[in-house]
């Protein structure tokens, strides 16, 4: 039966390999996926801005 002592180290380089996973495939992923809605996010808010301006020419034209 292994030691308490050889069962750290596992557990150590079982969270080294995690860590490096992370690092390496989960956060870029990520970074993307937020870059994405970040860019979706910016087009609608440029389309209902565009919409808000042609309302406001609308009913400023019918005013004149």
């Amino acid at each position: 039966m292994a030691s308490f002592e050889e069962f750290g180290r596992a557990v150590d380089r079982e969270m080294a390999k995690l860590k490096q996973f992370f690092e390496a495939e989960v956060k870029p992923g990520a970074k993307r996926g937020a870059v994405d809605a970040l860019r979706t996010a910016a087009a609608r808010l440029a389309e209902l801005a565009d919409d808000l301006e042609r309302r406001f020419k609308d009913s400023a034209g019918k005013s004149a």
